[in-house]
């Protein structure tokens, strides 16, 4: 038929070429602009095409015509279903790592086929012929008990992490997409599905040897994992938890020895999981194709989700503040493999404090109790009587102030340290307003107390004073750097923050140098500060000639920096604090920076003294005292060895003197969280020293 353009032209004729007159108008346009009309945006342009665009439509269906149609009750053989349940494992950790329901758990299809596979709705018919080797049993009783398992499993680890303690769509996706997770399935009941298939596979001679044992093994463990995640999200503290962890762990290892093989490329069993199924769930979320890692990886991951589990119980059992901020802070600065999980970490805050007890059986008070018993070796009801005792001012003693405020800051701090590094960091940064008030109520206390009638004896209200103090330093070095570990700094902000940490390190040295004196050298609180005194002398060395390096071989800009200065610090420059009178210690300078510049790059000597001290140092905390460090005591100094490593490394590759270091590569400095959260090492550095 011959075409007819008057005729057949969408929209008649009254069309004009205009392609002149785009090229007039684009004539002084670079490559790559864009001009956009009011209201109409980039993101608008794209969304006009990318309804079923693969690239940008996450919902739409991409069906592959040559691939066969999934069908639950095609039959299978113990080994297919041995490698079906293992492979659903993988789905559930990473949904644990981080990812959404959608690339994980749904794209397990039997999740969607439970209606299917359910033995009291299986026709005689409805189901393929089977052979001897396949029976439907093994669909029906089997892989269904592990299915409901599986999703039970999930279902209590997500009310675990819907209470709060860790954050939706940033620690973990909490968004279900209308798929049940077998909430209305009680436990007990699940249990009992997995009891009723173990004990067909133990009855039954349809499923022989080795298979019959691994089928078993992995029914077995999933239904110890039930039970320890349902008492987790019930009773936190029971004291059944140890049993049931180290079951957990015992059943895991019978499952890990003998992996089945991969199934064939015709196999019906791998049809079980399409990653672009997801595609057709309704979600918000834009979505991509995920790998499963392989079984290696995922058993590595459960069973570092097991250990973390077990470290939590242990720590559940200690009363005493320090320990846990021992345990925080080294699990934030050298992370064990496989231990970090949202659910972990939702768990261990629950642990500490419910929202109504502390640990389970202690009131609010008990942290601050604790603080001074640790911090100062006295007892609080003791502070509190001496206050009362000394107290001059014409208003009552403001001691709830002080309790409800230690109260808030002391269980918000240890919460913090189980939160993702970034919120940490930004958690910390806020803080330091709190401790700042707190420590002006003890300044104004000190003020209307009555000079103490024996002055042999330890003012313990002032020197309460100088620990808040203390503990808002060590925040600020806190927050200085997890910079480092987060890699947020450029080379100028590097400077300075080594600088600045050496500023706040001296403060902070000073503080543990009031209080030291007049504690008895056997407690546990004369120990650890001790401890700190000797590790933050050495990490001020260290910092120390870091800056001096560093502040010789960079080119500022000042401006720049500067203007870098003012958008890191933000927090030490907020409103809050012109409403206090008393001015915050430790507060960064730009202009006290440029001063110490300016002095380091004019001065002609250098050394490595302080690198010398700072290996001496930690090399004596390896047998130190441990303080409140408690059965973290041996971890903690695993990560004085790290920095003795680093210490070491630094020492044999760092130039020697202010002539090798005119001519030495700064490159050569590398920033690896993965070697040490704070320093650099040189690019030829070893594996980490096992632990002297």
């Amino acid at each position: 038929m011959e075409y007819d353009p008057l005729v057949d032209l969408p929209g008649g004729d009254h069309f004009h070429d205009v392609t002149a007159l785009f090229e007039d108008a684009a004539e002084d346009m670079h490559p790559g602009a864009l001009v956009l009309t009011e209201g109409f945006t980039l993101l608008d342009a794209m969304s006009s095409f990318e309804i079923g665009e693969p690239r940008f439509d996450s919902g739409m269906a991409l069906l592959d015509k040559s691939k066969p149609s999934f069908n639950p009750l095609a039959p299978l053989t113990p080994e297919e279903v041995c490698w079906i349940i293992d492979r659903s494992v993988s789905c559930e950790m990473e949904w644990h790592s981080g990812y959404t329901l959608s690339q994980t758990i749904y794209s397990f299809l039997y999740v969607h086929s439970l209606k299917e596979i359910d033995p009291d709705l299986v026709l005689g018919g409805s189901s393929p012929r089977s052979d001897i080797l396949r029976p439907p049993e093994l669909i029906t009783v089997v892989l269904r008990a592990a299915l409901l398992g599986l999703l039970k499993c999930c279902d209590l680890s997500w009310r675990e992490l819907n209470k709060g303690n860790v954050y939706d769509a940033e620690d973990w996706q909490s968004e279900k997409c209308d798929v049940p997770l077998s909430e209305a399935l009680p436990v007990k009941y699940i249990c009992k599905v997995l009891d009723e298939a173990c004990h067909w596979l133990e009855t039954s001679a349809k499923v022989q040897q080795p298979w019959k044992a691994m089928l078993m093994n992995r029914l077995m463990f999933r239904k110890s994992l039930i039970v320890l995640f349902e008492t987790q999200l019930s009773h936190p503290h029971s004291g059944l938890l140890p049993t049931m962890i180290n079951l957990s762990l015992q059943l895991l290892h019978p499952v890990m020895a003998v992996t089945p093989s991969e199934p064939g490329p015709d196999s019906p069993a791998r049809l079980a999981f399409d990653p672009q199924f997801p595609r057709v769930i309704v979600s918000y979320i834009p979505l991509h194709v995920l790998q499963l890692p392989d079984q290696a990886h995922t058993w590595a991951l459960l069973k570092g989700l097991l250990i973390s589990l077990k470290n939590v119980n242990d720590l559940a059992g200690t009363a005493e503040l320090t320990t846990w901020e021992v345990a925080g802070h080294l699990q934030l600065w050298c992370p064990q493999p496989h231990s970090r999980f949202p659910y972990v970490r939702s768990i261990t805050q629950s642990a500490f404090w419910d929202g109504v007890l502390v640990l389970n059986k202690f009131a609010l008070k008990h942290v601050v109790v604790q603080f001074f018993r640790e911090t100062l070796d006295t007892c609080y009801d003791a502070v509190t009587q001496n206050i009362v005792a000394r107290w001059q001012g014409s208003a009552p003693p403001p001691l709830v102030q002080i309790e409800r405020t230690m109260t808030q800051i002391l269980i918000a701090n240890i919460k913090s340290l189980w939160y993702n590094p970034p919120r940490r960091r930004r958690f910390c940064a806020k803080s330091l307003f709190d401790w700042h008030e707190l420590f002006v109520v003890f300044m104004d206390v000190c003020v209307r107390l009555a000079p103490l009638q024996d002055q042999t004896k330890l003012d313990h209200v002032r020197r309460a004073r100088v620990a808040v103090l203390m503990y808002r330093l060590s925040t600020i070095r806190e927050v200085v750097l997890s910079g480092f570990q987060l890699s947020l700094y450029t080379n100028e902000e590097r400077v300075f923050a080594y600088w600045y940490v050496v500023q706040v390190l001296e403060m902070h040295l000073a503080c543990i140098d009031q209080l030291m004196p007049g504690m008895s050298s056997d407690s546990n609180a004369y120990s650890e500060l001790s401890f700190q005194l000797r590790f933050l002398t050495a990490l001020q060395s260290l910092s120390m000639t870091i800056f001096a390096i560093t502040v010789k071989k960079t080119t500022f800009s000042w401006r720049r920096t500067r203007l870098n200065f003012l958008r890191r610090y933000k927090w030490a420059f907020t409103p809050e604090y012109e409403d206090v009178d008393l001015q915050p210690f430790g507060h960064p300078s730009f202009t006290k920076f440029a001063s110490a510049c300016e002095s380091m790059q004019k001065e002609k000597q250098f050394s490595l003294d302080n690198i010398a001290l700072a290996v001496e140092v930690l090399s004596g905390l390896l047998t130190s005292p441990d303080g409140w460090a408690g059965r973290w005591s041996g971890e903690r100094k695993k990560f004085v060895q790290k920095l003795l490593d680093v210490c070491i490394d630094l020492e044999r590759h760092l130039p020697s003197s202010e002539q090798a270091l005119t001519t030495w590569d700064a490159k050569s400095l590398k920033w690896d969280a993965d070697v040490h959260p704070w320093f650099p090492i040189i690019s030829e550095f070893p594996a980490a020293a096992p632990l002297r």
